[in-house]
């Protein structure tokens, strides 16, 4: 049987992708060598054509080198539409130039001789082996070296949006000039951020954008490949010890690309900078003060910006601090408390502040505007008030006074810090976050929470601040003089110990300003019974010594346990709370507790004494000579007192209390008053009184009470006018 062969055909398993680009890659290494090889033929026949007719010839020519220039120019016009390199541009052009001259050459000569031959084969086998060696090596170099963004491109489709400019600043960064075009726009562009983050493997926030202001059509991306700020930075210190408040910018931090983060709490400057000398790019100086409103989770590094602000405050002239800390005052600041003008650590006296403050704007404004001056400017004789509200859910949640004072605290020259953990309506009025127009944003746990405290150019750029408290000290940092092209870069405080701080606001008391007499006039008692601090709270170094701590001695406790059992009947709290209880105290209480309830019992009748008594009995008449008690309702004519005594007797009530450091009252602390007033009906004498001292400014009601009454004392009613 005989044995049948056949001839196997190959399976090509190459995708059709592949094989198209051999095709390509066949078709660049033949097509030079095709054209060297039959391009003479060609050439000769035309030239054999015109040649007996000059006129022809003539227009041939002109053809054949019109032809070549227009060649020329579509092909690069192409070239750039695909955004080639310019090597291969040269490449095209080189060819394209070289060819048109061989063609027109050879048209008018002819290539029948061997020097016209000689120069064809010598070019064209020059310009083919050119061709053949840039094929083979610029394609291996521009496949390793094919940016980025021709592969975004082609993979979430940008091809609308044309890369016209990229440069590296040397620090980590690429600034990017994008154009939309065909119908393209930068929301387009800003909705594809996400995916190129993704695609270039980067976090989300490191790329940001902005539009130009001018041309819509044109953005600028802003490209973070590295984080800089990672290490932290030392602090450097007061940036401008000495300087006025208004005249330099203070330094809080460092952006990401390097760049110093300098804050203008006037809103204004007088030009200078760090250094004394006229600002090369003047900041913002609309002559607003922007409130702010700093807002970050627990850990995020809040705190330590605040530091840096009142350090820098406490070492300029014309500036003074007021500092909030109603939970852990001593924790926050209390290294730089010594520095501080007037530390407020207590709800209470926190809402008292907030009640005068109006006060103090009001005669601040009036001083200002005596001087024909509409808002504060540096040299204008008052300082300029820095207020530090830490934890500021415990006083702007429930203060309808908060946002009143947000605005219109500008014009007198103070300038508030809402510090905050989330900035929600529920920790703040809507209206005291409208009138908070600047922001410094540090890390969240939601980043869309960052709207309540950036503004909306920061976070449509693509400010995303959701690092929580994993990056302590990077925040962005909105308005205050900071160019808005800068709202949505990543800064970081720098970092600053407690007794370096400690010692350059001590350096500073012998350049900071007193407070102005208005302002102080203004709060009145208040600010003058104010605690003060003179020396830093700092902690315990290696080595150092700490008496007061080594001072309590621990086995006071043991030696006293035998007295303590003199009291059988009570056995005290469990033993895990009895840890810091003084048991020889507590024992010389519960001695004096059984004596004075013996004391009672001998008093009382014996036991018995009333056990013949029924509820159905009537009650004994009393004897003759049974002591009769009264209750105090008669007062001697002697000791009445008129309307006018009365309200002297109450102002000089509130004088002494406020002395003595009592801030706040009730009605029943004033009864005895009351009792005297020889008046029929006291209780609308007090009313009146009452509406009299609030309308003055002496009192307000206490708006978080929930009894009967409870009115704080903000001034005493002998000190200024009473409402007289």
């Amino acid at each position: 049987m005989a044995r049948r062969f056949s001839k196997s055909k190959t399976i090509d398993t190459r995708s059709e992708e592949e094989q198209q680009q051999d095709r390509s890659r066949r078709l660049r290494f033949v097509g030079p060598w095709a054209v060297t090889a039959l391009g003479p033929v060609l050439v000769e026949g035309g030239h054999l054509v015109v040649a007996g007719n000059p006129a022809a010839l003539a227009l041939a020519t002109l053809g054949i080198a019109g032809t070549g220039t227009v060649l020329c120019r579509f092909l690069n016009h192409l070239d750039i539409k695909a955004k080639r390199d310019k090597d291969t541009v040269r490449l095209h052009q080189v060819n394209t130039i070289a060819v048109t001259a061989a063609v027109t050459l050879g048209t008018i000569t002819g290539v029948d001789t061997a020097e016209t031959i000689g120069i064809w084969a010598i070019g064209g086998v020059g310009l083919s082996l050119a061709n053949n060696l840039w094929s083979s090596f610029h394609k291996k170099g521009s496949e390793k070296s094919a940016s980025k963004w021709e592969k975004l491109e082609s993979e979430i489709g940008l091809a609308k949006h044309e890369l016209k400019e990229a440069k590296s600043n040397g620090k980590g960064t690429v600034l990017a000039t994008v154009e939309a075009k065909d119908g393209a726009t930068a929301e387009d562009l800003a909705r594809r951020i996400p995916a190129m983050a993704a695609a270039m493997k980067i976090g989300k926030g490191r790329i940001t954008h902005t539009v130009d202001d001018d041309d819509s059509s044109m953005v600028t991306m802003r490209v973070q490949v590295a984080d800089l700020l990672k290490e932290g930075f030392p602090w450097r210190g007061p940036s401008a010890f000495g300087a006025s408040i208004g005249d330099v910018p203070i330094r809080t931090g460092r952006y990401e690309d390097g760049e110093d983060l300098l804050l203008n709490l006037t809103g204004q400057l007088r030009c200078l900078n760090l250094t004394g000398q006229p600002l090369d790019e003047e900041p913002l100086s609309n002559g607003n003060v922007e409130h702010a409103i700093a807002m970050g989770v627990n850990g995020a590094g809040k705190t330590q910006g605040n530091q840096l602000i009142i350090v820098e405050v406490c070492t300029r002239t014309e500036a003074s601090v007021i500092a909030i800390d109603c939970s852990k005052f001593q924790q926050d600041f209390g290294h730089v408390r010594h520095g501080i003008e007037w530390p407020i650590d207590k709800k209470d006296a926190a809402r008292r502040f907030f009640k005068l403050l109006p006060n103090a704007i009001e005669k601040r404004t009036d001083f200002l505007a005596a001087k024909g001056l509409s808002k504060w400017e540096p040299g204008c004789g008052i300082n300029f008030l820095v207020v530090i509200g830490e934890e500021a859910a415990d006083f702007a949640a429930d203060n309808e006074h908060y946002q009143k004072i947000l605005r219109t605290a500008r014009a007198a020259g103070i300038w508030i810090l809402t510090s905050i953990q989330r900035a929600t309506h529920n920790n703040m009025d809507t209206d005291s976050r409208a009138n908070s127009p600047a922001g410094l944003c540090f890390g969240l746990r939601d980043g869309a929470d960052a709207q309540y405290c950036l503004p909306d150019e920061a976070t449509d750029a693509g400010a995303w601040p959701q690092w929580g408290n994993r990056k302590p000290g990077y925040h962005y940092a909105a308005g205050l003089g900071i160019p808005e092209d800068r709202w949505h870069i990543t800064a970081r405080t720098e970092l600053a110990s407690k007794r370096d701080q400690a010692d350059a606001v001590t350096a500073g008391a012998a350049i900071r300003t007193p407070l102005d007499t208005v302002t102080a006039e203004a709060f009145g008692d208040l600010y003058t019974n104010r605690t003060t601090y003179d020396a830093p709270l700092l902690p315990q170094e290696e080595g150092e010594e700490n008496t007061p701590q080594q001072a309590a001695p621990a086995p006071a406790v043991t030696a006293a346990a035998p007295v303590a059992q003199a009291a059988p009947a009570y056995s005290g709290p469990p033993d895990e709370e009895m840890d810091d209880v003084d048991e020889e105290t507590m024992a010389r209480e519960v001695e004096e507790l059984n004596e004075m309830l013996q004391n009672v019992l001998d008093e009382d009748p014996e036991p018995g004494e009333y056990d013949h008594l029924r509820i159905e009995d009537d009650i004994e008449p009393p004897a003759a000579d049974a002591p009769v008690i009264s209750l105090g309702g008669d007062i001697d004519d002697a000791d009445k007192l008129t309307s006018e005594q009365g309200r002297q007797e109450l102002y000089e009530r509130l004088d002494n209390w406020i002395r003595e450091g009592k801030n706040s009252f009730a009605p029943r602390d004033v009864t005895d008053i009351l009792l005297r007033v020889g008046l029929s009906d006291t209780k609308r004498w007090f009313y009146r009184e009452r509406d009299r001292l609030i309308e003055s400014g002496v009192i307000s009601v206490d708006e978080s009470d929930e009894g009967f009454g409870l009115y704080d004392i903000l001034r005493s009613p002998l000190s200024g006018n009473n409402g007289e």
